[in-house]
């Protein structure tokens, strides 16, 4: 049985723009504003603390668990047209100071028999 990966790395500043990106979408549980910077609180499971300025200027700070954190990449790769399967297994972790994004799926019909 054959599985793919897909693995996206972001440094710290792209993660910041994912962020900010999920920041303006209309529906989201996450406080409407510009992220000003984030702190990584856990490696595993990761959880990162996010500073938010609001539209009024006031500042609010966010902890993210892990899986708000991929919410915010599946927005983002589908906002930059980047294809996401439905059926992977999504998960995201800290790696040589990187965000990595990782989307795995089994292919129980890969075949080896050439």
């Amino acid at each position: 049985m054959a599985i793919e990966v897909r693995r996206i790395i972001l440094e710290q500043h792209e993660f910041q723009a994912v962020l900010n990106v999920f920041a303006q979408m209309e529906g989201s549980d996450f406080p409407e504003g510009f992220v000003v910077g984030f702190e990584i609180r856990n490696e595993n499971p990761l959880q990162i603390f996010v500073d938010i300025q609001s539209p009024d200027g006031a500042q609010v700070g966010v902890e993210l668990a892990e899986d708000f954190i991929v919410e915010a990449l599946i927005n983002f790769c589908i906002q930059t047209k980047i294809p996401v399967s439905r059926k992977s297994k999504k998960s995201v972790r800290l790696s040589d100071g990187k965000i990595s994004f990782d989307m795995s799926l089994i292919n129980p019909s890969f075949s080896t028999n050439i």
